[in-house]
């Protein structure tokens, strides 16, 4: 009897431990979903016969195995009786948790109660554990097991389905000989049908059949486990011949985000092998260029059963930064349940470089390299409804060189160009970093300054006028410039800020070139228009 209980209770290890380790391979299947919950009854189960069997060994310690088993025994069905709830429930579309919390309640109370009634406490428990618990668990789990030949992916093979029908009539028939022949008790149908009864009928102990059908019941769910993650194997190699041509990245996830398969396509652009990404998580392509939120919008789109699409900066193997632009769609089952997320993505930063690019020349000035009117129009409006919402400051110089059609008839263009180059440097060396110079158009300059009194932009235009006056410019020797500076009024316009500025500096045109120090025009005095 001892190495029936050690075979039975190492059928039942062998079946929790398989269940229990499998699913981990085997992400693109329904049926594994909540399989953990029957791998924790085969355990627990397993160790309730072991308990059986120490106690034919050690009977000095029967006392606490008595207590162990009492524990155990009901434990290990709650675990196949709460797989069973909500595996039907679910199958049903019914709310699974409710049911299944509820009902383990229920048994627990009425197991506790009925238990504490018999003067043998722990052959009671024995019993009622096995009619309350086991026999609810096992018949109903056989039948949530044999359900899911319909639930599972529609790619599973034939015997896969095959090894389920059979795994759920083996379990009905472990049910009858473990739920209804128990132990000989002094409980109404224990004490007709029990295991004295049944060893006296048949000639064989009922014990032996337990283990038999432990072990069948471990040999098949290897089984169909390995058959299972065969099937997957075979949809993933026929997915994966149909996309490693393709030259976009290709990352094929589980519902929970973990990596199944990437293309070669996805190994050459990020340096990483399919062999140490899978089981990884996309995480790891992180850049920390993203905030939280964009995450998290992104599992609430795709959860969600919709597409998401956005530009990635992901990070590659040797810390490379990359800009992909990636689509992450939801691949849903046969009963419309999400299953897998599959990614594609293209790199796109020679593209966003080019763009970039094209965007900087679109806004700069070809020849100086400050901004051009374009972009002047740009932060002058920006800056103009800045400081009327908020009451700030705003000043705007103008200037322009003087003689510059001079400079060009007599030392040629490609002279009057270095001037305006080097002007455009002048200017960029003296102002603060929020200020903005830009070409106005051919020899004219604007500088924007916000957050600036008129006092300061007088000084920086007097600044700035000296500066020029004092380079050395080549061939041409020396340069001076007019200025016109003007500061925001809260009636301004844009257009009736720029012709206030415009004025200022053709006054100071009119009143002589190099208009410099106190003789920057001005009409309302000292300095500024």
């Amino acid at each position: 009897m001892i190495f029936i209980l050690f075979i039975y209770g190492l059928s039942f290890f062998a079946f929790g431990l398989a269940l229990l380790m499998y699913p981990k391979q085997l992400q693109g299947v329904n049926f594994v979903e909540n399989v953990w919950l029957i791998g924790v009854f085969g355990l627990l189960h397993g160790a309730s016969e072991w308990v059986d069997m120490f106690k034919q060994i050690d009977i000095a310690n029967i006392y606490v195995l008595n207590i162990v088993n009492f524990i155990i025994l009901p434990l290990s069905y709650s675990f196949l009786l709460y797989f069973a709830i909500i595996t039907v429930a679910k199958y049903y579309k019914k709310s699974p948790k409710i049911y299944a919390v509820s009902t383990l309640f229920l048994f627990t109370v009425i197991y506790l109660l009925v238990s504490s009634r018999y003067e043998n406490v722990f052959l009671a428990g024995n019993v009622w554990a096995r009619y309350i618990f086991g026999i609810c668990g096992i018949f109903l789990g056989s039948y949530a097991i044999f359900i899911q030949k319909d639930y599972i992916d529609s790619h599973v093979s034939h015997l896969s389905r095959s090894y389920l029908v059979i795994i759920s009539i083996n379990l009905f028939i472990y049910g009858l000989f473990s739920g209804l022949i128990v132990p000989r008790a002094p409980i109404y149908l224990a004490s007709i049908i029990n295991q004295n009864a049944f060893e006296n009928f048949v000639g064989i102990h009922v014990q032996l059949l337990r283990a038999l059908l432990a072990l069948f019941l471990a040999v098949f769910s290897i089984s169909l486990l390995k058959e299972l993650q065969a099937d997957i194997q075979i949809k993933l190699i026929k997915l994966s011949k149909a996309i490693e041509v393709s030259g976009d990245n290709v990352i094929i996830t589980d519902i929970n985000g973990i990596i199944q398969y990437v293309n070669p396509a996805f190994e050459k652009e990020t340096g990483f092998k399919l062999d140490e990404i899978v089981g990884q998580k996309p995480s790891l392509l992180k850049s920390g260029m993203h905030e939280d939120d964009f995450y998290e919008n992104l599992w609430t789109t795709i959860l969600k059963g919709e597409i998401f699409r956005s530009y990635f900066i992901n990070k590659k193997k040797d810390g490379e930064l990359y800009n992909e632009y990636t689509a992450i769609a939801p691949i849903k089952d046969s009963k419309g349940n999400i299953s897998n997320f599959v990614s594609t993505g293209k790199d796109v930063t020679k593209h966003m470089i080019l763009e970039k690019k094209l965007k900087k020349l679109a806004t700069i000035d070809k020849l100086t390299h400050v901004a051009n009117r374009s972009k002047f129009d740009e932060v002058m409006k920006s800056s103009l409804g800045r400081a009327k919402r908020y009451g700030t400051n705003l000043s705007l110089i103008l200037f322009d060189i003087d003689n510059f059609k001079k400079i060009n008839d007599t030392y040629g263009h490609l002279v009057g160009d270095e001037v305006l180059k080097n002007i455009a440097k002048i200017v960029k060396k003296n102002i603060r970093k929020n200020d903005l110079v830009a070409r106005w158009g051919g020899e004219e300059f604007m500088v924007i300054q916000p957050d600036i009194p008129s006092k300061d932009a007088n000084i920086l235009a007097q600044r700035l006028r000296q500066d020029i006056e004092n380079f050395t410019f080549s061939k041409v020797q020396k340069v001076t410039a007019s200025f016109g500076v003007t500061t925001f009024k809260v009636e301004d316009t844009l257009d009736s800020f720029l012709i206030r500025v415009d004025k200022a500096l053709y006054k100071a045109k009119n009143s002589g070139k190099n208009i410099g120090d106190r003789k920057i025009n001005c009409v309302n005095p000292p300095l500024i228009q």
